[in-house]
C-alpha cells in the first residue's frame, strides 16, 4: 500500500511539473517573406495562410526581409509607385521589415513617403546620412514585447556591392552613406544583453548572411533575403539559424520558436508554397483585383513567335532594340537588369516588356576604343565572378585560366572576324554607367532621354513579329 502511494504521489508530482513547464513555455511564431518585388497577384495566398496560423497562434508576428518594390508594373508604375504593396501589407498586418536595395529604386523621397505610409517600421543599421539626404533616418533597432515579458530586438542590416552603395541606380542615393554589414553589426552586440531574443533582419544575401553567423556570436536567429534562396527548413551555422523564403510571394517562412525560463528551447522553420494554391483571403483579393484593373497594361505591342526564355534570348532582344533606337554601333544590358526569364509565344503585352524592364534606366553613349570595351566587359565580369552583359553589335569570348580569372577577351563582328582596334559608339544603361568605376565613363557622348523599356516596346511595334532563340553572343571558356 505504501509503495502505491508513493508511486501515485510521484505520477502526481511528475505530471504537475510537466504542466508546469508546458504553461511556462511560450511558443512563437515569425512569419516572414522577403523579396516580394511587387508580386501582389500571390499577396491573397499569403494572407490567407497567415491568418489561419494567427487563429490557431497566440504570439505571431510577420517579418519582411526587404525588397518589396520593382518588379510589378501595376505597383511600380501606379500614380503613388509603390503604394499598392504598401497599402496591402498594412491591411495584412506586417509588424516589421528591413530596407532592401531596391527600396531605393523610385528615389529617395518617394521611398520617405511610402516609409510615412506604412504601418510597420522599416529598420537599418548599415546607412549614415548627411545634409543632402532626402529620407529621415531610420530607427537601425526595433525592440518588440511579447506579453509584457518577452523581448525580440530585432537589427535591420541592408546588402552593398564592391562600390560601397547597394545594387541600385547610385542617383538614388546622394546623401547616404553605407557601412559594412558585419562590422556595423558587431557595433549591436551588446544589444543582446537587452533582449531576451535577438535577431537580425537581413538584406545581405544567403552568402553573407552565413559569414556574419560565422564571425558573430550573439545573434539567436538571421531572417534574410536578396538572394532569392529558398531555405526550405533553414540553414544552421554556428549555432545559428539561417532562413529565407525563396522570392516573388512563392513561399512564406514559418518559424517556431519556444521559449523557457529565459532562454530559448528550439527553434526550426518550414516553408509554405504558395505558387499553386487556389485559397485566399477575400478583402486582399479584392484589393488585388482592383489594382489590376488597368486596360493601358494589357495593349498588344507585337507577337513572340516563339518563346523568348533565358537571359540570353531577352537579352539579345534588349540590345537590340538599344541598336535600333539609338544608332550606335554597339549596346550592353546588365544581365542583373533583366527582370524576367520568359516572354512566352503568342501576344507581347506592354505589361510583360515593364516586368523585363522595370527600372526606368535611360541610355548614355561613349566612344570607345577595343580596349576600354573590354575593360567594361571585365570589370561586369568581376563584379559577380561570371559573365554580366548581354550584347548588341558584337560577339565577345571570355578566356578564362586555370584559376577561373580571366586570360584574354576577344572580340568578333557578325562575319566571326575578330576585331582588334578601332572605336565604336557604345550605348550602356544609366546605372551601369554611375555604378561601374571606370574612369572613361565618366565622360560620356551624351545622355538620353530614352528609356529602356520604351525603347523595346517600340522595337516590338516596329517589327511586329519578334523572334529569339539559341542566341549566345557572349561565351565564356
Amino acid at each position: 500500500m505504501i509503495k502505491k502511494y508513493y508511486f501515485l504521489v510521484l505520477t502526481i508530482l511528475y505530471l504537475n511539473t510537466v504542466l508546469f513547464s508546458q504553461s511556462d513555455t511560450t511558443k512563437i511564431v515569425i512569419l516572414h517573406a522577403n523579396d516580394i518585388h511587387s508580386k501582389i497577384d500571390k499577396m491573397p495566398v499569403m494572407a490567407y495562410y497567415m491568418n489561419l496560423i494567427e487563429e490557431k497562434e497566440e504570439n505571431v508576428l510577420l517579418f519582411c526581409a526587404g525588397d518589396i518594390f520593382t518588379g510589378n508594373p501595376i505597383v511600380d508604375r501606379y500614380f503613388d509607385p509603390g503604394f499598392p504593396i504598401i497599402e496591402i501589407m498594412n491591411k495584412m498586418g506586417f509588424d516589421i521589415s528591413c530596407l532592401g536595395n531596391h527600396e531605393f529604386d523610385y528615389g529617395q523621397a518617394k521611398l520617405q513617403q511610402r516609409i510615412e505610409q506604412s504601418d510597420f517600421p522599416f529598420v537599418c543599421a548599415n546607412i549614415e546620412y548627411d545634409d543632402n539626404a532626402q529620407m529621415m533616418p531610420l530607427a537601425p533597432y526595433k525592440k518588440i514585447i511579447l506579453n509584457d515579458v518577452i523581448s525580440i530586438g530585432v537589427l535591420g542590416l541592408i546588402q552593398i556591392e564592391k562600390n560601397k552603395m547597394p545594387a541600385t541606380n547610385p542617383v538614388h542615393l546622394n546623401g547616404l552613406k553605407f557601412s559594412e554589414p558585419i562590422k556595423t553589426a558587431k557595433n549591436y552586440e551588446t544589444y543582446k544583453d537587452s533582449t531576451d531574443i535577438f535577431i537580425a533582419l537581413s538584406h545581405l544575401g544567403v552568402e553573407k548572411d552565413i559569414e556574419m553567423a560565422e564571425k558573430t556570436d550573439f545573434f539567436d536567429i538571421i531572417i534574410g533575403g536578396h538572394t532569392h534562396t529558398r531555405l526550405d527548413s533553414g540553414l544552421w551555422v554556428n549555432d545559428v539559424i539561417i532562413t529565407q523564403a525563396g522570392s516573388y510571394a512563392n513561399y512564406l517562412g514559418v518559424m517556431t520558436i519556444l521559449y523557457h525560463n529565459n532562454s530559448i528551447v528550439s527553434v526550426s522553420d518550414s516553408l509554405i508554397d504558395l505558387s499553386d494554391s487556389d485559397l485566399y483571403d477575400k478583402e486582399i483579393r479584392k484589393m488585388v483585383d482592383e489594382y489590376n484593373n488597368n486596360a493601358d497594361f494589357n495593349t498588344v505591342l507585337g507577337f513572340a513567335e516563339n518563346d523568348i526564355s533565358g537571359k540570353s534570348n531577352l537579352g539579345a532582344m534588349m540590345t537590340d532594340a538599344m541598336r535600333d533606337t539609338l544608332k550606335v554601333d554597339i549596346a550592353f544590358q546588365n544581365i542583373g537588369g533583366i527582370r524576367t526569364r520568359l516572354i512566352p509565344e503568342g501576344e507581347i503585352t506592354k505589361k510583360q516588356i515593364l516586368e523585363l524592364s522595370p527600372f526606368g534606366n535611360t541610355f548614355v553613349i561613349y566612344e570607345l576604343n577595343v580596349k576600354q570595351i573590354k575593360k567594361l566587359i571585365e570589370y561586369a565580369y568581376y563584379l559577380f565572378n561570371s559573365n554580366e552583359v548581354e550584347v548588341s553589335g558584337v560577339e565577345i569570348l571570355i578566356k578564362l585560366n586555370k584559376k577561373k580569372k580571366i586570360d584574354e577577351i576577344f572580340l568578333y563582328d557578325y562575319d566571326k572576324k575578330i576585331i582588334e582596334k578601332g572605336t565604336y559608339s557604345v550605348a550602356i544603361n544609366d546605372y551601369m554607367a554611375n555604378s561601374y568605376e571606370l574612369k572613361f565613363l565618366k565622360k560620356p557622348v551624351r545622355k538620353t532621354n530614352v528609356v529602356d523599356s520604351e525603347a523595346t516596346m517600340n522595337f516590338i511595334k516596329k517589327y511586329k513579329k519578334i523572334n529569339y532563340q539559341n542566341i549566345e553572343r557572349v561565351k565564356v571558356q
